[in-house]
């Protein structure tokens, strides 16, 4: 009995200590199970806290214009928060990069409903373009960063990318640099400097810069004023049936002694007769200070000239040497050092002595204009 007695409590001292050490065991497993959460609740926080710093580097970076850092978080947000993504792409097209022009066309290109948004759209497809080379498109952005059209206006930026088509003889972003440097709602106006930018596009043969260069010459902007230099380049856009031209020769030669009357009276019949509707309104108060017979003499001998300005059949310096030599006029021709055109003005020349013989008639008044030809609108600017 003792023996068995003894043995039973071995055994039940066995099973107590394999309890005890069961025990032990499920302690030491939950400590090391718990020790594991706790490692990696404290690495996933770890891991947190540099995602966040990253992110917060990566947004410092893209809030001064570094482009990795601003496409990063744009392509970031482009599939669940095209909202911020917009604004990065945005941010990044603003620096010129394409990429982030890119992105907002596509963007745009879901967000169908948002009309702003596509005007936008339409504006960086031009600056795509631009970017690409296009001289055109390089001033319709400038144009367009200028008048705040699908973007916000950015006077600085539009000189800039103006000047650069400019700098590549592109005959509008000339002229509209000369219009806006004696523009009144420009703070730092140069005359000088928007002069030769209508010389530049004078002798690249634009109409527009050869009658504002020569408005320039009459007004004395930028180049001290000289009436005939200035009728001169006026009258060579206007030999090239641009009607603009011919109303502005015709209010330059308004009262200048000896012929002036009936030099204006021709180019504001031209202009008129061409359909340019403001000639018609100073032609008529030209008409009533040359007499009726002056007038229908000049007509029968304008009409040959209206004749070929519509046929385009007007050689170079043609009308200008036509009404120096019936006028005795003193207007220099500014281009001589250029290849001459063939002379096609001999119509008119036929008839000089029947024209010279109106000359007593004119009248030595005139009326100025109740309307100017449309320039360039940056009041808006003032």
């Amino acid at each position: 009995m003792n023996i068995i007695g003894i043995a039973i409590g071995i055994v039940g001292l066995l099973l107590l200590a394999m309890s005890l050490w069961m025990l032990a065991l499920s302690v030491r497993k939950k400590r090391l199970e718990q020790e594991r959460r706790e490692r990696e609740k404290a690495y996933r926080k770890a891991m947190e806290k540099n995602r966040k710093q990253e992110h917060e580097e990566r947004v410092f970076k893209a809030e001064n214009n570094d482009i990795p850092s601003i496409l990063f978080l744009a392509k970031l947000a482009e599939k669940n928060k095209p909202k911020e993504a917009l604004y990065w792409y945005t941010k990044a097209a603003k620096l010129d990069n394409v990429t982030g022009m890119y992105g907002i066309i596509r963007i745009s290109n879901k967000m169908t409903q948002d009309m702003v948004l596509r005007e936008q759209s339409k504006f960086w497809q031009t600056c795509i373009a631009a970017v690409e080379g296009s001289l055109d498109h390089k001033y319709e952005m400038g144009t367009a960063l200028f008048y705040g059209r699908g973007v916000e206006p950015d006077q600085v930026k539009a000189i800039a990318v103006l000047e650069s088509a400019a700098n590549h003889n592109h005959i509008e972003s000339l002229v509209f640099l000369g219009d806006w440097w004696i523009s009144e709602n420009n703070p730092n106006p140069d005359p000088a400097l928007s002069f030769e930018y209508f010389r530049k596009a004078a002798h690249l043969k634009s109409n527009e810069g050869r009658m504002k260069l020569g408005m320039s010459y009459l007004k004395g902007l930028g180049v001290p004023a000289n009436h005939e230099k200035g009728c001169y380049w006026i009258e060579r856009a206007a030999e090239k049936g641009y009607v603009q031209a011919m109303y502005m020769a015709g209010e330059a030669w308004i009262d200048y002694r000896p012929n002036g009357n009936a030099i204006a009276y021709i180019w504001l019949f031209l202009a008129s007769q061409l359909g340019y509707a403001p000639a018609k309104v100073l032609r008529d108060k030209v008409t009533m200070n040359i007499g009726v017979d002056t007038v229908v003499g000049l007509q029968g001998l304008t009409r040959p000239i209206l004749k070929k300005i519509r046929e385009n059949r007007v050689g170079k310096h043609s009308i200008i040497k036509a009404l120096n030599k019936l006028y005795k006029r003193n207007v220099p021709l500014e281009e001589v050092d250029f290849v001459e055109e063939s002379d096609d003005i001999q119509a008119v020349s036929v008839q000089g002595d029947e024209l010279l013989d109106l000359n007593e008639h004119l009248s030595e008044t005139a009326t100025e204009p109740e309307e100017k030809p449309e320039r360039l609108d940056f009041r808006q600017f003032s």
